[in-house]
């Protein structure tokens, strides 16, 4: 009766050992699939020799105006790393008691910036171009529009904005997106994601008014002059 006793102790003793490496033996398993998946997951998108490709963005060049003199400044909507770009529509907002917009083209009605150099030469339809001193905003849209042109592929111009500064203002203003307004395209229609970055213009001086005084010449009639 005790060797039976024994045995059954003997035997539960391995039963219990054996499971016991059956269960570490899973975690090894679970943690090898667990190290295979994490090295088989996909990392950041590698572009050719071996540079990672630059995240789409689109930003206001320069970012940083300290103003020192009365005079223009000029801002360029910048955009780098895009794919496959058929179209842009962006709003862009200011201080109107600092900046106004300078017109790029006086021939038109309306206040106009210069347009997005990236479909120079291309067929386009400009939806809008407006910029708006009183209430301090830029509004831009274009797109191309013959299906035959390459999209644009690669880093440059949205637009280039030239501001002046007004009469008596010194402080600071943002230049920045309205990100709701803005959008890149495909010609699809599909949207390209990118990330809108702003700019700051700080007015360091006062500019003054000019007036021109002509001198006013007094004739003398007891002279004879």
């Amino acid at each position: 009766m005790q060797q039976d006793v024994g045995r059954t102790s003997v035997l539960g003793n391995l039963l219990r050992a054996v499971g016991f490496l059956c269960l570490l033996s899973l975690g090894v398993v679970l943690a090898l699939g667990l190290v295979a998946s994490a090295r088989a997951a996909p990392g950041p998108t590698v572009g050719g020799l071996g540079q990672v490709d630059e995240p789409i963005r689109v930003y206001l060049d320069p970012g940083t105006v300290a103003m020192t003199r009365c005079g223009t400044i000029e801002m360029t909507v910048q955009v780098q790393a895009v794919e496959r770009l058929w179209g842009v529509q962006y709003v862009i907002h200011f201080d109107p008691n600092l900046l106004e917009v300078v017109d790029a083209n006086p021939t038109m009605a309306g206040i106009q910036i210069y347009p997005a150099g990236v479909f120079e030469g291309k067929a386009t339809y400009q939806a809008a171009n407006n910029a708006d001193n009183v209430a301090g905003s830029i509004t831009y849209g274009v797109m191309m529009i013959n299906p035959q042109d390459e999209p644009f592929f690669g880093s440059g111009s949205l637009g280039r904005i030239v501001f002046r500064p007004k009469v008596q203002s010194q402080a600071t203003s943002v230049v920045s997106f309205e990100e709701s307004q803005c959008s890149l395209s495909r010609s699809d229609g599909g949207e390209i994601l990118a990330s809108w970055g702003p700019a700051t213009v700080t007015k360091t001086v006062v500019c003054r008014q000019q007036y021109l005084f002509v001198p006013l010449l007094l004739r003398n009639r007891s002279m004879g002059s």
